[in-house]
Parts: C-alpha cells; structure tokens; sequence
C-alpha cells in the first residue's frame, strides 16, 4: 500500500479547474473524480488491513482457547497482558477533553483544533478517522487556557508505517499562558525518545526495537510528585515534578519525512484530570468510577492498557477478604438501547470473570451488571461527555 497524497491531490485541483472552466464535460469529469476519490479511499482503506486481519485472527484464537485466564495470557476475556506487567498508567477519571472526530468531514481541517501553522486535514483509513499533517506544523486543541490540574493524563494516538520508514516526528508540547514551549515530549525515527522541560533535557530513551507497523500510543501522566511518559507499554521518561512548571494547555507538533507513502497520522488526543485513589472512592462514596477498563469498539475484550487498573482493583478485593463488589458497565449514547444494554453486560461479565480467574477471587463476592446508557453521569452532546459515560463502575455491595 502506497500513499501518493500530493499527486492526487494536484489531479483533483486540476480536475475542479476543467470543470469550472468547461461546463458542458461537468457529467465525465465529476465522474472521473469521482474515480479519483474511490482510488484515494481504497489505498487508505489498505492501510491498516494488516492490523485488522490480525485483531480478527487474534480473536479467533482467543474464542477457540478454553484454558483459564492467566495473567499474561489473551483469551476471550482479555489480551495478553504479558507486556503491561511494568506498566502503570491510568487514565484520568474526568475527561476535559477528547476528540473523536465525529462530526469532522473528510479533507476538512479538524474543527475542534486551532491551527498554528501547516497542513492539516481529516482522512479515512477503513472506518476510522484520522488527522493527517502533509507538511511541518502545529495545532492546539480548542480548551480554555487554563491551569492544569494537580494530577493529570494525556494519550495520543499516532500510526507508524513500518521499519523502513524513518523520520515521523511527533511532539506533544506544553505551553505557558503566552502560549510559548515551556515542555516537550517527543518521538522521532521510531526508537529515539525524549522528554525536556523549561529547556532542560530531563530524559532521553532509546527503544530497544523499532516501532512495526500500525497504531502505538503517547501517553503523559502527571502527579503531585512526578511526570511519567510513556510509548506504548514502556515508560520512557519518570521524572520529579518540576518547580515553576505550570502549563495551562497543549500543542501538538508534526513534522513529516517528506515523503508521500508515509503521511503523519494521529488521532485520539484525550486530556483527563486524575482523582482519588480506589480505596479513597470506595469509602466516601461506596463505589469505584473508573476509566482504566478499556475495550475496543462494539467489543467485550479487555485491552492490555487495562492491567494496572485491574491490579489494583484485585489486590483491593485480595486485601479486604470481607470486600463484595458489583461491578456495572456503561455505556454513550450511540448505538440503541437494546445493543448499550447487551454490550455494557458483556464488558461487566469479562471484567467479573478477569478478576475471578487471574486474582482468585471467589465469585460470590462479585456481581456484574449491565445498564448500557441509562445512568449517564455527563452529558452526551459532546465528545468529551461520551467519554466520561463509557466507564465501569464498582459497587460495594
């Protein structure tokens, strides 16, 4: 699969001048674009078959197994997780903001964004949506500028195009109330990381293997202590939280290779405050509102991302022996009623059945519930509402 995004570009720039200048071909030529388009959609439609011809084999197997869940083993509850075991991130709890790219139109610049400078535009790649920069840039998401909270996660999404291609920068940057770079994380040639802050290099890691082909992630998460970085399940960056370091907002920087078959591909830029621990939830409120479950779309699987949330949900459970949870999923607004309820039950049950199997939890502590979008706590007008609806909540029974 090749991407040869300028030359089509030209063709269709070309094209629209024929037709404004020659009135009466309008019908060919409109349909000759409209062949353009179809070839533009079905090479980018190519670009993540691998992935998705190995989630689908991937799941097969898992359905096949009939083994009981392990920590580090991918069944049809989980993915494997054997590479999170270091891994401890979590999600904030109250999302600020998330762009799923909804309501955005292909080739259109991305509307919940400010441009900086550069090329941006929204593009397809089978039925996801991506932000694709075609030359150097910035753009910062559309929040108030304001303080960022004492406790704080980033995640970003970015698509890698394999080995041979090198040279994709991206950046997340953290800028003042002037709106200048006052911190920078960042990623480059597929192996080489960094994170500098007030201008001084804090951390620099070198990737032992470089990234393959398809999605990976950034990830920041800040505490009243220190900020950790991380590419995919590594941590890259554990530094102490800096005196006089207060960003009130984010930029994100691209700089393409130059290169027309590899574009710079993002998406997912989510920012949520952190909050108080389990054990603090559990005994002001009698429950667990978390965010750290993650599954895929329409799915019931467990993401591998979700370790350090499930671990501490059962050390909580192995350390309180007389602890009974009910554990309810939910969901947004999307989709109907019917299909909210029946998703919400299946994410509760794998949730139930994880923690069952890998903590060795008796069942009759816990229960699992499912109540799709009945029991909103935001909002589902906006992105960042939705977000905060899809959550698994725990209980105390």
């Amino acid at each position: 699969m090749r991407f040869h995004w300028r030359r089509i570009l030209v063709v269709l720039v070309a094209l629209g001048m024929m037709t404004a200048a020659v009135s009466p071909q309008a019908g060919i030529l409109d349909k000759v674009k409209k062949k353009a388009k179809d070839k533009t959609e079905e090479k980018v439609d190519k670009a993540l078959e691998g992935k998705e011809e190995a989630e689908k084999k991937e799941e097969a197997q898992a359905q096949e197994s009939d083994q009981p869940e392990q920590a580090g083993e991918g069944t049809a509850t989980a993915e494997d997780m054997t590479l999170y075991t270091k891994y401890d991130f979590i999600p904030g709890d109250k999302v600020i903001f998330y762009d799923d790219m909804k309501g955005d139109e292909e080739g259109e610049f991305p509307y919940r964004w400010n441009l900086d400078k550069g090329v941006y535009e929204v593009v397809r790649l089978g039925k996801e949506f991506w932000i694709m920069a075609s030359d150097n840039g910035s753009i910062r998401p559309k929040m108030p500028d304001a303080p960022l909270p004492p406790m704080y996660t980033v995640e970003l999404e970015f698509y890698n195009n394999g080995p041979k291609y090198t040279g994709n920068y991206f950046h997340i940057y953290w800028v003042n109330d002037r709106g200048n770079n006052i911190g920078e994380f960042g990623i480059t040639s597929q192996t080489s990381t960094w994170l500098s802050i007030k201008g001084k290099s804090l951390a620099g890691k070198t990737l032992v293997n470089a990234l393959t082909k398809g999605i990976h992630t950034m990830r920041i998460m800040a505490t009243k202590r220190s900020i950790k970085c991380f590419i995919d399940q590594e941590r890259v960056a554990n530094v102490p939280k800096v005196e006089g370091f207060n960003p009130v907002g984010f930029r994100l920087y691209h700089r393409p290779y130059r290169d027309a078959d590899n574009p710079t591909l993002f998406r997912g830029f989510r920012f949520a405050e952190g909050g108080k621990s389990m054990r603090e939830q559990l005994d002001e409120t009698g429950k667990i509102v978390t965010h750290g479950i993650l599954f895929d779309i329409d799915s019931h699987r467990i993401k591998r991302e979700s370790y350090k949330t499930l671990k501490q949900i059962g050390q909580l459970l192995q350390d309180d022996p007389d602890l009974r949870l009910s554990i309810e999923g939910h969901t947004d607004s999307d989709g109907s009623d019917d299909h909210n309820m029946t998703l919400s039950q299946n994410r509760a049950n794998s949730v139930r059945d994880y923690l069952i199997s890998t903590y060795s939890i008796e069942g009759s502590r816990l229960e699992a519930k499912g109540w799709g979008e009945s029991k909103p706590i935001d909002t589902n007008d906006s992105p960042e509402g939705k977000a905060n609806n899809r959550r698994v909540e725990l209980v105390k029974l």
